[in-house]
């Protein structure tokens, strides 16, 4: 008779720091009947040999919550259980050795202020203070962070462990998940070496081992073992104790004081993939072996650094696997397409820090069915199919650990793995000089490089190599035309006869149009906060096609098909691949679609579309615009792609046809105030916040999502939050996202988008603005504007209006 039980409200798979946190949260939560299952021991697998660093500042301001959160957490642990954690705050300093890296201190800093962590910039002599013995002559400076810390990862995870126990949870070692069991497109339990345990809910924080074990069930989770080198010395008599955490970052090293002794890590620039064949069944606090050679300079560098480290003896060298994702972020969330599976991995090196964190909103998110904050940037719907590809993963994740602390430069782009998603047209535009991004795996031109120059970036923080190149296609969509490739736009057809009733139910628009209509919408949660931003074109009768960003593709077409009635007639087929798009912008694009097909088409008025024909090719044609000229979308077979685009570049000779890429049509998008999912709007965000509700449309016989959460919202008749556009008065500084937000001397928020908009000739953003006495016209009119950047406040001019064809007579003319 097995010794486990037959059933269970929530099996975790995973005894790291994330399992083990998740069981505690859900048994604070009030879920006695959790039970954890780990193949050996806790923490055999990474969580042991983590450096334990805890940080403040994350990238974005919900995860620096939960950062902070972990901090506290950490902080009491001993006093709830009895158990030490060995936590301790140090802060932390950050070292610059270029100008340009003490810019993104500085950024960071900024950033750091708004989302409520305390900082300094510091220069080299008060670096020398901080941190005694520290080499300060090549400094520039760097950036102190005041209530950073480190915890012992062991005693942290078992403290949760005692804390979950005494609230009810089961921790089982020597329990290997064997088998995620399936019925009706839902997780129901867990297969284990010692018996089987249904469950209505199933985690999988298994670390590393978690990327197979979610492709056994289908579910693509882009993780990969990278090798993971520290070395610590004997005890330092000279080494003051409790020093701050120190971070080279450009040498790629920390180093953190424990006990007299420093532990010197690396995050290197040619770091090792590991593949799972080089970890036994059996591993359980293993180490790999070591290749001195390989972090030799890297350990040079740190003695250099901090030359007292000549004189001490290495205690320890080690070497362990550590899983890595291919964007650097967690890994969180329901599954896309499975029910009630739940992930919680792909940590990157930070695992200690957000443990606390991240176990609080998985358990919050497990228990209520949704997340209970914006965790975007770590949701498992982001992740796209190929990214399961092991030959992508080994190249992507090495590039990614090596971000961890190299320049994070705006609009850097990876160099791995790439070339996984190609539009019918990139040969062509890759002729025509087009210098490509990455977004979810498709290739786009982000901007054409000039005759005689190289489609390669420079990065700055300044004017960028491309900078004048996508001025000038800026300036030809706002003064003739401009045509660019939005092939990579996610594409669903839903159809049959409960077609329209089903998008009435998932849409705030009124979706029931005559066909030939598009209708710009939103899909909200419960809460009111919006899931997708996107268009529904009516096809016909009982034929509809949704069309959204490439990089909500997993995430709109799993909402669209788990909302899907039992029982239906409707099916939704994913046609993404099936069509390229080309859309053709500008006051001169109307000429240019007269010449190809008529002036049925070119005489269509906005929001409308038809089919047509171009090249002997049929078309779907849409009068839309994201980039707010006249303009058209033009769908169009994959086959007959390039023919097409052929053909728009033969009748835009004479009319000041350009080619276009992706950085000129997020300027354009932007002096246009239109919205961006994921940046300016998330799930956290409403409709009326995000200045969005005019598509609500409360009258329809078929209730939308949300509709209840909007009329409150609506009902309270004050907003004290609201999306708000930016100019600056000054033309030299740029702007690209969560610069801060000033307001009569007192931070109101933060920029969620920033560019340049050539054609107003000033940097341009957008960002949320809170007051408590409410937000409207009157009082953004009456506000003294500055924003942030780099610890210089710049004034600016700000409005709820675009600044650019604020009535739209441009784009519907």
């Amino acid at each position: 008779m097995s010794d486990i039980p037959r059933e269970a409200e929530v099996v975790i798979i995973g005894g790291g720091i994330g399992g083990c946190s998740i069981a505690y949260h859900l048994a604070k939560l009030g879920v006695s009947d959790v039970v954890l299952v780990e193949r050996r021991q806790l923490t055999c697998g990474t969580t042991w040999h983590a450096a334990g660093l805890v940080g403040t500042l994350w990238p974005t301001k919900n995860m620096t919550q939960l950062g902070k959160y972990s901090h506290d957490l950490y902080q009491s642990l001993e006093a709830e259980t009895g158990q030490a954690t060995g936590y301790k705050r140090t802060g932390s300093i950050s070292l610059a050795t270029t100008p340009e890296r003490m810019e993104e201190l500085k950024r960071s800093a900024d950033m750091a202020k708004v989302f409520g962590v305390r900082v300094e910039v510091v220069g080299p002599q008060t670096l020398g203070e901080l941190y005694p013995g520290l080499k300060t002559q090549d400094l520039v400076g760097g950036l102190h962070i005041i209530e950073d810390g480190q915890t012992n990862p062991v005693d942290t995870t078992m403290a949760l462990a005692k804390g979950a126990r005494a609230r009810g949870a089961l921790l089982l070692e020597n329990t290997a998940a064997r088998k995620i069991l399936v019925e009706g497109g839902g997780a129901v339990g867990v297969e284990t070496d010692r018996g089987t345990i249904k469950a209505r809910k199933v985690v999988i924080a298994g670390g590393m081992w978690s990327r197979d074990l979610a492709a056994s069930v289908g579910v693509t989770l882009p993780l990969y073992a990278c090798a993971h080198y520290y070395a610590v010395t004997e005890a330092m008599p000279g080494l003051r104790r409790n020093l701050p955490i120190m971070r080279d970052l450009d040498s790629g090293n920390y180093f953190k004081e424990d006990a007299g002794k420093l532990l010197v890590g690396f995050f290197e620039d040619n770091a090792t993939p590991v593949d799972m064949n080089r970890i036994s069944k059996d591993f359980c606090f293993d180490q790999l072996p070591l290749e001195v050679e390989h972090f030799e300079r890297y350990l040079m560098r740190a003695i250099e650094r901090l030359p007292m480290m000549s004189e001490a003896g290495i205690r320890t060298f080690f070497c362990g696997p550590e899983s890595f994702t291919a964007d650097n972020q967690h890994i969180m969330g329901e599954a896309p397409g499975l029910r009630n599976l739940y992930v919680a991995c792909g940590f990157n090196s930070r695992g200690i820090g957000g443990g606390g964190g991240i176990g609080k909103v998985m358990a919050e998110w497990i228990v209520h069915g949704y997340p209970t904050m914006d965790v975007w940037e770590s949701d498992v719907r982001r992740v796209m199919p190929h990214q399961g590809n092991e030959t992508y993963l080994r190249g992507r994740v090495c590039e990614a650990l090596s971000r961890s602390y190299s320049m994070h430069w705006p609009y850097q782009q990876y160099e791995s793995s790439r070339d996984q998603r190609c539009s019918p047209v990139h040969a062509a535009l890759k002729a025509r000089g087009a210098c490509f991004g990455e977004v979810a795996g498709w290739e786009r031109p982000n901007w054409f490089a000039q005759p005689g120059e190289e489609p390669r970036y420079r990065y700055s923080y300044k004017r960028s190599n491309w900078f004048f190149a996508a001025r000038s296609e800026h300036l030809a969509v706002r003064n003739a035309a401009g045509l660019y490739d939005a092939s990579s736009l996610a594409k669903f057809v839903v159809r049959g006869r409960d077609a329209e009733t089903f998008l009435q139910r998932i849409c705030t628009n009124d979706v029931s149009v005559a066909a030939g209509q598009t209708v710009y919408t939103q899909w909200l949660n419960e809460r009111g906060g919006i899931e997708a931003d996107l268009t529904v074109a009516r096809l016909g009768e009982h034929e509809f096609m949704i069309s959204t960003a490439c990089g909500s593709h997993v995430k709109d077409l799993a909402w669209l098909e788990g909302h899907l009635p039992e029982g239906a007639h409707v099916e939704v087929e994913d046609v993404t691949d099936q069509y390229g798009v080309l859309s053709l912008h500008g006051p001169r694009s109307r000429e240019i679609i007269a010449k190809l097909c008529g002036n049925d088409a070119a005489i269509l008025p906005f929001g409308s579309a038809a089919w047509t024909r171009i090249a002997d090719a049929r078309i779907w044609v849409q009068r839309l615009s994201y980039p707010g000229e006249t303009g058209w979308e033009l769908f169009v077979s994959a086959a007959s792609t390039e023919r097409v685009l052929l053909a728009i570049e033969a009748a835009g000779q004479g009319c000041g046809l350009a080619y276009v890429g992706m950085h000129a049509v997020d300027s354009l998008r932007l002096e246009k105030g239109f919205r961006h999912w994921g940046h300016d709007v998330t799930y956290e965000d409403t409709q009326i916040d995000a200045g969005l509700s005019f598509t609500c449309s409360f009258d329809k016989k078929v209730p939308f999502i949300g509709r209840d959460a909007v009329l409150r919202q609506r009902e309270k008749g004050r907003r004290t939050r609201a999306l708000v556009q930016f100019l600056l008065d000054d033309s030299e500084p740029m702007l690209f996202h969560n610069e801060p937000i000033i307001c009569d001397g007192r931070s109101v928020g933060y920029l969620t988008s920033g560019g340049y908009g050539h054609y107003l000739d000033r940097a341009i953003g957008m960002g949320y603005v809170s007051n408590p006495d409410g937000i409207d016209a009157a009082r953004i009119a009456a506000g003294r504007f500055e924003i942030m950047v780099a610890g210089e406040r710049f004034p600016a001019r700000a409005s709820l209006r675009p600044f650019f064809d604020p009535t739209g007579e441009r784009m519907r003319g």
